[in-house]
């Protein structure tokens, strides 16, 4: 509909809170600790404009923001080293593809109920799940 490549694959479809840099066993246990005791509750994104070959999350979206924070603090709280990262939320939706495309979408959204530590195999395209941590409502929804 946009124009935009569709032989991208949709398991290829995520959004990078912080990325760790260099992959090592180390790392990777390191981690574990920091998020094994993560405490945050799901929440939603809502993505509804595509910009370029990406999506865009609606203006004002704060929990992205405060979990990809949350994160970060306990990771170096952990003595992990990590890489600069200005995080700005997005999805990408094909990679290669440079343009000037500005639109507006009905509204794309879903509730984010657990982080993954995904290894992203360099130059293959592959990714390993590393982990995975359940994020936990503390309050009850009423269904009104």
């Amino acid at each position: 509909m946009l124009g935009i490549e569709s032989n991208y694959s949709l398991d290829r479809l995520h959004s990078t809170l912080l990325p760790l840099g260099e992959s090592t066993p180390t790392k990777i246990e390191a981690a574990h600790h920091a998020l094994r005791d993560l405490d945050a509750q799901p929440f939603e994104v809502i993505f509804d404009r595509v910009e370029g070959s990406t999506l865009k999350p609606r203006r004002g979206l704060r929990a992205p923001g405060t979990i990809q924070r949350a994160i970060a603090g306990r990771l170096a709280a952990f003595g992990l080293s990590l890489p600069a990262y200005k995080f700005a939320l997005h999805m990408n939706l094909a990679y290669g593809q440079h343009s000037d495309r500005r639109a507006a979408l009905q509204p794309l959204s879903w509730i984010v109920d657990e982080i993954l530590l995904i290894e992203s195999v360099n130059g293959q395209g592959r990714h390993i799940d590393r982990g995975r941590w359940p994020l936990i409502a503390r309050q009850g929804t009423l269904p009104f």
